[in-house]
């Protein structure tokens, strides 16, 4: 399609190779017709010379010789004045194609809006060619007045037709057209590819507004198109009728939506996504939904991710492919903030061992999990003991961070000020090179001064839902309740992140904690 204003020269060399019905007799009308052509050649700049270039010329359109008529479009086209455009608009209604079409082509050549009206005829035209070079002209031109025409050309049988009529419908940059614009998609033969193409240019947002609505077509290729559309037009509001298509009756919409949503790469679906895999009969649609929701779930930074959506009752699968896989001792799946989760208790945790692929030695990071505790005490997750590591804990219900960086200094320990309830709960902590930070359900609730990062990788292990050595901070008591969504990321998370990561919308960060 046209991304650029075309030339009449572009348009014809396209000519030559699309599926419009070309004049071929223009050619061989002109090649039998040599000595004649020169004669009356001649005859026109005799009779010119006398009686006024655009007077004899409009003469010209009446001679009953097409090679005649066909000269004195081209030559009106060059012709500066008034009646030029007088002429060149009546040999839009000749009998011959080709005189029509070259007409078409030179009144958009000169961009003359007195044509308006007879070229928005000219798209009813029976022959494609002189439908284009009308569909061009009005692009040229800009004529408001025709875009409801041009929306009808997008439904044109021949595609050099469409493909003009949608430039020029982008020229022209209405808006009020996308209504009715989307409303060709319940068409039978809609050009779909032209009207995202136009939609895009003109604003998207409220093409959103329109898509959503056929959503609720009772004909499955409706619905199925405008779940494309919307994902392609990839606006901010996109994904608000792109997970209510999750719903769909007809597992063709549900699996284009999964695909459209993959495409849009919105976080926020990961959710609806999970919720879709739990419900799913079709299983390669299951599959689908859930490989979807964890690409989603990873960010640039992340190391290691632990769902625990899987069920496994021996191993806890570092999802991001890393390899931090842990073995999961007596903790249970039940179902989770996102999914499925494990339920610890004493003597139920996940070990992990020394993760080689989680590097903790001078460098940020940030760890975080969702959880709903079932006592005031206990471990969520921790790395290493009393000379170096980090603790994610609850004591006496307070969610807390704490951080040892050498045997001879003290723990640093960033805590909130509120006790956990027996809800789900999100909790997340970052290392940063001169402080440490708590956050509760993605608000800050403390920080706290450090000398640095920590130095080491530490000699004792990872656990999940215990700390089975000496702690780094305070507490090494097993967690009891339900972990899920266990994350850690080599990367001092910004708080918008941490807060996309709690599901909360960014105005939330200015409530206190």
């Amino acid at each position: 399609m046209f991304q650029t204003r075309p030339c009449a020269e572009c348009l014809d060399s396209r000519l030559r190779g699309n599926d419009a019905p070309l004049d071929e007799e223009i050619g061989a009308v002109m090649r039998t017709s040599t000595y004649l052509s020169l004669f009356l050649g001649a005859w026109i700049l005799a009779v010119a010379s006398a009686a006024g270039p655009v007077d004899s010329l409009q003469r010209d359109l009446k001679s009953p010789v097409v090679s005649v008529r066909l000269q004195a479009v081209k030559s009106l086209a060059a012709t500066e004045g008034q009646g030029a455009v007088a002429g060149l608009t009546a040999a839009l209604g000749d009998s011959e194609a080709s005189v029509r079409r070259e007409a078409a082509k030179a009144l958009g050549a000169i961009k003359e809006p007195r044509a308006t009206s007879a070229l928005i005829a000219a798209l009813d035209d029976r022959d494609a060619n002189v439908r284009m070079y009308a569909a061009y002209a009005l692009g040229e031109i800009r004529a408001p007045e025709a875009v409801g025409r041009l929306v009808v050309a997008l439904n044109d049988s021949q595609w050099c037709v469409r493909e003009q009529a949608a430039w020029a419908l982008r020229e022209i940059g209405d808006s009020s057209i996308i209504g009715p614009l989307v409303a060709t998609l319940k068409t039978a033969k809609a050009d779909v590819e032209q009207v995202l193409w136009i939609l895009k240019d003109l604003d998207a947002e409220k093409a959103n507004e329109h898509l959503a609505r056929l959503l609720e077509d009772s004909e499955t290729l409706v619905r199925l198109r405008a779940v494309g559309a919307l994902g392609k037009l990839q606006t901010s509001e996109t994904i608000g009728p792109l997970t209510k298509a999750l719903t769909d009756a007809d597992v063709k919409i549900r699996r284009r939506t999964v695909e459209a949503l993959a495409a849009l790469g919105d976080r926020r679906a990961e959710q609806p996504l999970l919720e879709l895999a739990a419900r799913e009969p079709d299983a390669d649609l299951r599959e689908l939904a859930e490989r979807v929701a964890l690409d989603l779930s990873m960010h640039e930074h992340l190391d290691a991710y632990w769902s625990f959506d899987d069920q496994s009752t021996s191993v806890a699968k570092d999802m991001t492919g890393h390899g931090s896989d842990g073995e999961i001792r007596g903790a249970v799946p039940v179902p989770g903030k996102k999914g499925y989760a494990l339920r610890f208790g004493p003597g139920k945790f996940v070990e992990l061992g020394k993760p080689a692929a989680l590097p903790i030695a001078n460098t940020a990071f940030t760890v975080m999990a969702w959880v709903q505790p079932e006592a005031p005490d206990g471990v969520v997750v921790a790395r290493g003991g009393a000379f170096c590591g980090y603790s994610l804990y609850l004591m006496e219900g307070i969610p807390k961070f704490g951080i040892r960086r050498l045997k001879e200094e003290p723990t640093q320990i960033a805590a909130g000020s509120n006790r956990l309830g027996d809800s789900w709960s999100h909790l997340a902590g970052v290392v940063k090179e001169d402080r440490i930070e708590l956050y509760v359900n993605g608000r800050l609730a403390a920080t706290a001064k450090t000398a640095g990062f920590i130095p080491g990788n530490c000699g004792q292990g990872m656990e999940i839902g215990f700390d089975a050595a000496n702690s780094p901070a305070e507490i090494v008591d097993a967690f009891q309740g339900t972990i899920d969504e266990v994350k850690v990321f080599r990367a001092a998370l910004p708080a918008e992140e941490i807060l996309e990561e709690a599901g909360l919308p960014l105005q939330e960060s200015r409530k206190k904690p």
